[in-house]
């Protein structure tokens, strides 16, 4: 049975865990603090960095995106992106701003916390959110991808926003205006609401954790 390292709110993990519930694949997952002084993420990532996928064996499959690939090579049924190219590529074309999405948001949030946050990258990064928010709204808006499924763009674009709003609602960070997406993008919004009732993701709700950003900003 697989083991999957992850960190309670991490859209990063719980993509991985959707995919894994999406394809039938046991695992227990091992929740962990990768900035502690004793981790499992120091001691199967070189990287340090989470989610992780453990094998039987020990192996150690890292990164998130390189995961989600690992398993539709070695469990390709039930099939998490399309077969037709042109579909394939609308899919993986979402995963990436779904993916980046959360790098960007995560920068900003960064920025805000230090002592005097610099108004030339806020601003930037906000712009980027609300530039990669709409190209995922287009792409919702004119998918015509047939399946019962929810694809890894889906998925990606899917467990970052509601990131978001989980880490907002709990008092992780502020209610930055550029992470209130809901009200903004309604295509999105239905999306990642049909998701919201599936297995996968009620199975894969996000944990609180407790995140010190001034030992983070040293």
């Amino acid at each position: 049975m697989y083991k999957l390292v992850n960190a309670g709110p991490s859209p990063y993990g719980r993509k991985v865990a959707v995919a894994l519930h999406e394809k039938g694949l046991p695992f227990e997952t091992i929740y962990d603090l990768p900035w502690a002084e004793a981790t499992e993420t120091r001691r199967h990532s070189p990287l340090e960095q989470l989610p992780i996928l453990l094998r039987d064996d020990g192996e150690a499959i890292y990164d998130s995106s390189f995961i989600l690939d690992w398993l539709e090579w070695l469990h390709p049924e039930p099939a998490l992106l399309p077969g037709p190219l042109e579909d394939r590529v609308q899919a993986r074309r979402l995963q990436v701003l779904g993916e980046r999405l959360m790098e960007i948001a995560q920068a900003m949030i960064f920025e805000h916390h230090r002592p005097v946050p610099a108004q030339a990258v806020m601003e930037r990064q906000e712009r980027k959110l609300n530039s990669g928010l709409a190209a995922a709204e287009e792409l919702v808006a004119n998918s015509v991808i047939e399946g019962d499924r929810p694809h890894l763009g889906e998925i990606a674009l899917a467990t970052t926003v509601l990131a978001w709003e989980f880490v907002i609602e709990q008092g992780m960070i502020p209610k930055l205006p550029a992470l209130v997406w809901s009200s903004r993008f309604s295509n999105i919004a239905k999306l990642v609401r049909r998701l919201e009732c599936r297995e996968s993701f009620e199975r894969s709700r996000p944990k609180p954790m407790t995140v010190d950003f001034d030992t983070e900003l040293k």
